[in-house]
């Protein structure tokens, strides 16, 4: 049998969104980053990314390194994730669809590397208070 081929979605390629996805992750990695420069966020989640280029690019020593060193970047990228994806449940129109894959892929990606402490026994309170706490203010507190 003949299989038919499934045309491949636009992708990063080597091309530059793919330099911007990176330079986006290194800026979370090595400077603050903050939940109101809306500029930055609203650019990195419309940036066209398949998973296996967001699982290259953001390996497990970055997700690690965004978690130890600067949680509160983590954290934003959590809450931009979720907040974006309500939206777009609001408003689901096609044109947001990709946007929605990326939000999807890098919580895919972040997950495990924000929960593995706690299946280590090591109890993380910013961890427990970004995803069980109430409010933006739960977390980052304690260092």
């Amino acid at each position: 049998k003949e299989q038919k081929k499934v045309p491949r979605r636009k992708t990063m390629g080597a091309s530059a969104s793919k330099i911007k996805f990176r330079e986006s992750l290194t800026s979370l990695i090595s400077r603050d980053v903050s939940p109101d420069d809306a500029e930055f966020w609203d650019e990195l989640w419309k940036i066209p990314s398949s998973a296996e280029e967001v699982f290259e690019l953001l390996t497990p020593a970055n997700a690690r390194r965004l978690r130890d060193e600067r949680f509160d970047n983590l954290a934003t990228l959590f809450t931009q994730a979720t907040a974006q994806l309500c939206q777009i449940v609001e408003t689901p129109y096609t044109i947001y669809f990709d946007q929605a894959l990326n939000c999807v892929r890098v919580l895919t990606r972040i997950l495990p590397f924000l929960l593995e402490k706690g299946d280590l026994g090591d109890n993380d309170p910013n961890v427990e208070a970004l995803c069980w706490g109430s409010g933006s203010d739960s977390f980052g507190r304690q260092r």
